[in-house]
């Protein structure tokens, strides 16, 4: 199972992803070392996946980063690279049949995000390339044919400053969700209730730092309770981190010495 996460906030861009693969040949075993987040040097962006673990019989980790490197002359900005994925994606993922299975959502996705410009400035934007329906995008009303992959465009750079004035953040999460939604939903009711009736703040951030390593707190944990339930240890191994900024990728931490330039 996986657990990726990718908040924009107004220090910058701090993606984290697990690194635990589960395969279920009788016995399900879970395995760690799956590098699910790789940067993308050449534009600046980021990119992180989750779902099939396997594309052309190649592990999904190992496919995009040779996607990465050998597509490096067709793509010159972030959304030239997500039309490239998807294109390339639609080749090889199957389409969903919405009336035999429940894959309503989808079952493969990249985080994809970086700065761009806009009016004269360097502004986040963010694309959700997968298959399945888009909840970002149907409360847009914008429609889609969500049986093949799509270049979701969920958060162009003319939208992000106005969630960042109003939320504080920008965070999409994808993998194995419920449970890590419905604990941070309410541990997030219970921080705000301390900060109306306390002096404690939390999470107390000043820069991306903070957002990363509270980012990578949020995979801990959830990978602690799995390995303490019934579940067992499918979510966590070593967790990679990604931070960009206006000035480009500031510091990448990679689990996995294959994916070292």
């Amino acid at each position: 199972m996986t657990l990726i996460l990718t908040e924009i906030s107004k220090f910058g861009i701090a993606m984290v992803a697990d690194s635990a693969v589960t395969f279920a040949d009788g016995v399900t075993r879970t395995l760690s070392g799956v590098q699910k987040l790789q940067p993308i040097k050449k534009i600046n962006a980021g990119i992180s996946c989750w779902g099939e673990g396997t594309i052309k019989k190649i592990d999904t980790d190992i496919w995009l980063s040779e996607f990465i490197r050998s597509k490096r002359r067709d793509y010159n900005s972030i959304n030239e690279f997500a039309l490239l994925l998807q294109n390339e994606l639609r080749k090889y993922i199957h389409k969903i049949d919405f009336t035999k299975n429940d894959y309503r959502w989808g079952t493969i996705g990249f985080h994809l995000t970086g700065f761009v410009e806009y009016e004269g400035k360097k502004v986040p934007t963010f694309y959700h390339i997968h298959n399945g329906r888009s909840q970002i995008l149907e409360g847009k009303e914008i429609k889609i044919d969500g049986s093949i992959v799509n270049a979701n465009h969920d958060m162009p750079p003319s939208e992000i400053q106005t969630i960042i004035d109003q939320e504080g953040y920008y965070i999409t999460r994808n993998g194995d969700i419920y449970i890590y939604t419905t604990i941070f939903e309410l541990l997030s009711n219970f921080f705000k209730s301390l900060e109306e009736n306390t002096p404690i703040r939390i999470p107390y951030s000043y820069s991306i730092e903070d957002r990363i390593d509270w980012l990578k707190f949020q995979i801990k944990m959830i990978s602690n309770l799995y390995e303490l339930s019934n579940i067992g240890p499918t979510i966590g191994g070593n967790i990679s981190t990604l931070i960009i900024t206006q000035d480009g990728i500031q510091n990448y931490k990679c689990i996995n010495p294959y994916f070292r330039d």
